[in-house]
């Protein structure tokens, strides 16, 4: 096994937050109001990378832009979460299990939220 941690240490320059959202509830003791979810930031470790021409190249569908990143990490990230990197919203859009390679690795695929 490869020991990509100290790989992610090396090319993680900036933060990365998952953004997620606690769900909603109703406050009976205020007479069943609705209090929506809070929103949080999460900050993990990870490194963003541009996506490689073989990425863009073989992406079926042609779904993958320039402005698209891949996430290398350890935290689990459901598909369809938000993931934040130097100011940019990005959309997990599929995960690839690495853990052949590393215990626990992944690596996210991102769309960048908004072009």
């Amino acid at each position: 096994m490869f020991n990509f941690k100290r790989l992610i240490n090396k090319y993680s320059k900036e933060p990365v937050y998952i953004l997620r959202e606690t769900e909603g509830y109703h406050d009976y003791s205020k007479g069943g109001i609705w209090v929506p979810g809070e929103k949080e930031e999460i900050e993990i470790e990870g490194a963003v990378v541009p996506l490689s021409n073989e990425d863009l190249q073989f992406d079926e569908g042609g779904t993958y832009t320039t402005e698209d990143r891949k996430l290398y990490c350890y935290e689990e990230i459901d598909k369809g979460e938000k993931v934040k990197h130097k100011e940019k919203i990005y959309t997990v859009m599929e995960k690839k299990d690495y853990t052949d390679f590393d215990e626990g690795l992944s690596i996210y695929f991102l769309k960048r939220a908004g072009g």
